[in-house]
């Protein structure tokens, strides 16, 4: 038989259709399995479920820098504490999913609060997760034992830089779900927290209203920005602020739904940086009671939640050398028809509110003598201050009450 010859424009055709069909074959079993050919899973296999130990075995191996890239729907049941090694290391669901496809960490140890712990790691993130701290399965822990006293998750420390985002966190057996903490307060401190960034995460709930109630964010850290978030009935503060000199906290949304909330933002504690809340800017937020109560939207200075001569928490009875000082509270803005004390103001010094609008409704009755026995706290108004005991600017709406302390209200 004549064998015609090729035609090299055929050959090449022939050849192309081939490959193409290849990759088309390769492309129909990546996409059975759920995957795609620019997937980063074609290329590196990201940490399927399991316990915290897969993950700290990649962030171990990994050293500094080091990413744990989880598979999306993952749930990682955790006996343990998943903790950052490392600087600059990242723990994050593959994809960056923002959904409940987002990996998930689940508190399953009888003895366990703290998922996650990135204490003076420098530069870390924790990204697009879900974290189930199990209040609701395990009940609440008091802080009997070293892992019973741990946030559900916890940086801060000596380090700057670290970064939670668009993580979904709920239900933790402590104080609070987030707590960035304030490493050394002394000004200039090379050992000192500076630069967190908390954004876009949905907090809550958080504790109950029988005592063993918890925070959404505890920021102690300088020079720190907690913005964009959304944090729901959590039972003490859903922000409080311990000093965080530098630090802006904006367009946050904090509402109060199904369960009571002591405080929207706080800025009374006088600890641990002495009343130092210079540069700390609290605006654009929006604190909303929407069907359950907010004791006080935001209470500045610590005679709206502690008495002078409780020296658990104040330094000196002479309550006139200890104010909070520096703060700045603007275009802040209070909703819903279950609010207690909107911007309340006892014990602070060169302090600025100015800006904020209340569309609240003020509910609630002082339920207990203040500081001064013979005195009750004034009913609650969208705008208070104590007199001598509040200096600095602030906008014309505010009257002139006595809240020592605020913090007594009864429905």
């Amino acid at each position: 038989m004549r064998v015609l010859p090729q035609n090299p424009h055929v050959v090449r055709r022939a050849r192309h259709l081939f490959v193409i069909r290849q990759a088309h074959c390769v492309k129909v079993v990546l996409w059975s399995l759920g995957l795609s050919l620019w997937s980063p899973f074609a290329h590196s296999a990201c940490i399927p479920s399991g316990d915290q130990n897969r993950i700290n075995r990649a962030l171990e191996q990994g050293g500094a820098g080091a990413k744990a890239v989880l598979c999306p729907r993952a749930e990682f049941r955790l006996t343990g504490t998943v903790r950052f090694t490392a600087n600059n290391q990242e723990i994050y669901t593959e994809g960056l999913p923002t959904d409940d496809t987002r990996a998930r960490l689940v508190i399953t140890g009888r003895n366990l609060t703290g998922a996650v712990d990135g204490l003076h790691k420098s530069g870390v993130k924790l990204r697009n997760v879900i974290i189930d701290g199990g209040r609701s399965r395990l009940g609440y822990r008091s802080g009997e034992g070293t892992e019973d006293r741990e946030a559900l998750i916890t940086i801060g420390g000596t380090a700057s830089g670290q970064v939670v985002e668009y993580v979904k966190a709920f239900d933790t057996r402590s104080w609070s779900i987030l707590q960035i903490a304030e490493g050394d307060t002394a000004e200039g401190s090379a050992e000192a927290c500076t630069g967190a960034q908390i954004r876009h995460n949905a907090l809550g709930p958080a504790g109950e209203a029988n005592g063993t109630w918890a925070d959404g964010i505890s920021l102690g850290c300088r020079n720190s920005t907690v913005s964009d978030n959304v944090i729901t009935d959590t039972t003490d503060g859903a922000i409080v602020i311990f000093g965080a000199p530098g630090s802006l906290i904006t367009r946050n949304h904090i509402r109060a739904v199904s369960r009571t909330g002591l405080i929207g933002i706080a800025m009374a504690d006088y600890n641990p940086y002495h009343g130092n809340y210079t540069g700390t800017r609290v605006t654009d937020n929006t604190i909303e009671a929407v069907s359950a109560p907010i004791r006080v939207a935001m209470p500045m200075g610590p005679w709206t939640w502690f008495c002078a001569r409780d020296s658990s928490h104040w330094p000196s009875p002479d309550w006139t050398g200890w104010p909070n000082r520096g703060g700045v509270v603007t275009n802040n803005i209070l909703l819903g028809d279950y609010m207690g004390y909107g911007f309340a103001v006892d014990g602070v010094e060169n302090w600025t509110v100015t800006g904020n609008v209340d569309r609240a409704k003020h509910v609630g009755t002082p339920g207990r003598p203040g500081c001064e026995a013979d005195e009750l706290p004034a009913a609650p108004r969208g705008f208070q201050k104590h007199g001598r005991h509040a200096q600095g600017t602030f906008q014309r709406e505010f009257e002139e009450a006595y809240l020592e302390p605020a913090n007594g209200l009864t429905d």
